[in-house]
């Protein structure tokens, strides 16, 4: 983990380095700047993943700096000072922690501890964006026919009705695919939080479905088209569960 350090007083630089140096080997130290200036320059030359720095530097302040580094960086900001008056504006730059001085062991391993926590949070907030990524990618569907294979949306898909070892899918434009495999296979691709046998001919996507009815024999309304599908009795119990309902 590279470490930037703004301070305007040597003693307490010095300090901070050697503190980091001796007791928290997975941090290097990079750089180091007493003025703004100094900062602002070796700050986008380094690109450190946490930046420590004294609120009060010569005769400015640390936020001059910050209102100038660009908004998008990654960076972790830690801010020292002798004031608890600045905490409030502190963090409304999204400063990772705040340190009151004198710089101790112990405050700096309760700020390592946060950067640590907050870059696991970073890392499973990412992994669960690319899962959803994935997914909304992988939302693909290949139909195959006699001499071709059409790749749909499977959120463009209505529900799919069985034709003997063909089927038939309902699409939400009005138009249908036939595909060369019987309804079974495609029970067993389609995702099961949003698909569902509900009769031996015919899986719906549940996205979907307007209505549940039971008056002249059961059957589910879609939002789109004016088909109507037949619910199976055998299917009721299984569709009861999917809506988490009582029927």
């Amino acid at each position: 983990m590279n470490v930037f350090i703004v301070e305007d007083d040597q003693w307490s630089a010095v300090t901070l380095q050697k503190l980091i140096k001796d007791y928290f080997p997975e941090c290097k130290v990079v750089g180091t700047a007493s003025t703004a200036e100094e900062a602002l320059e070796a700050l986008s030359e380094t690109q450190p993943d946490v930046l420590i720095a004294d609120i009060e530097i010569d005769d400015k302040n640390i936020f001059e700096v910050l209102e100038q580094l660009d908004k998008n960086t990654d960076m972790h900001i830690v801010l020292v000072t002798s004031h608890e008056n600045y905490a409030l504006e502190a963090f409304s730059y999204d400063v990772l922690d705040y340190i009151v001085k004198p710089v101790t062991l112990e405050k700096l391993v309760r700020t390592y501890n946060k950067v640590g926590k907050y870059k696991n949070y970073l890392k499973l907030a990412d992994a669960k964006k690319l899962d959803k990524l994935n997914s909304d990618e992988n939302r693909i569907i290949g139909i195959a026919s006699v001499d071709k294979i059409e790749v749909i949306s499977m959120d463009s898909i209505l529900y799919v009705q069985a034709d003997g070892r063909y089927s038939h899918f309902h699409l939400l434009d009005g138009t249908q695919r036939v595909a060369s495999k019987n309804i079974g296979e495609y029970e067993k691709i389609l995702p099961k939080e949003d698909f569902l046998r509900v009769h031996h001919s015919y899986v719906v996507n549940m996205n979907y479905v307007k209505s549940v009815s039971k008056a002249d024999g059961s059957f589910i309304e879609l939002f789109r088209g004016k088909k109507t599908i037949p619910l199976s009795k055998r299917k009721q119990e299984l569709l009861n569960k999917f809506l988490k309902v009582k029927f």
